[in-house]
């Protein structure tokens, strides 16, 4: 019974992972013609200013745009955990013992959440707070706080119904099949 639980949530990653490579790169079919061709730059557009800024040691461009990364990669997380989470409910075979996030308790969200968002983001900041303080030699600790409070943040964006498209998007968003 457990080899069968971590055979169909590495199955669920699996197809969660490819289909968000995919989504990055254009390639995924839920994508609209624009999106399909925008998306390949992002990333790429994204580094180059980010070295730019860095470069050029323009702070406040700088700042937002890694709070904008931040960002970007907790809703990505977030996003991701539900999309795994939902996948492992149809990849069972009995549907016993196994819940979509919606059906999770407060605290049991929380976790699912938090973790994952929190564990990437925390990458992300860090490498931010490592490459700015390479570049500039400054410590720039208040910006590493505050793109790790993203994940939290997001979480009470989410769940307070302040952006009502963000919460449809993450709680109930579409996946390619």
């Amino acid at each position: 019974m457990v080899k069968r639980k971590h055979a169909e949530f590495l199955a669920a990653f699996k197809e969660v992972f490819v289909y968000q490579a995919r989504k990055k790169i254009g390639l995924s079919d839920d994508l609209s013609t624009m999106e399909k061709y925008v998306r390949p730059l992002l990333i790429p557009v994204y580094i180059i200013l980010l070295c730019f800024f860095t470069q050029n040691h323009y702070d406040i461009p700088l700042v937002l745009l890694m709070l904008a990364g931040c960002a970007w990669l907790s809703v990505i997380a977030m996003d991701s955990i539900r999309m795994i989470y939902h996948c492992r409910c149809t990849l069972a075979e009995s549907s016993r013992g196994f819940r979509e996030v919606e059906e999770f308790t407060f605290r049991e969200k929380v976790l699912t959440y938090l973790i994952p968002a929190v564990v990437l983001t925390g990458i992300f900041a860090g490498g931010m707070f490592l490459i700015t303080f390479f570049r500039t030699g400054e410590l720039n600790v208040h910006v590493f706080i505050g793109m790790a409070s993203i994940p939290v943040v997001l979480m009470y964006y989410l769940w307070m119904d302040c952006h009502p498209k963000l919460k449809r998007n993450m709680l109930h968003g579409t996946r390619a099949k």
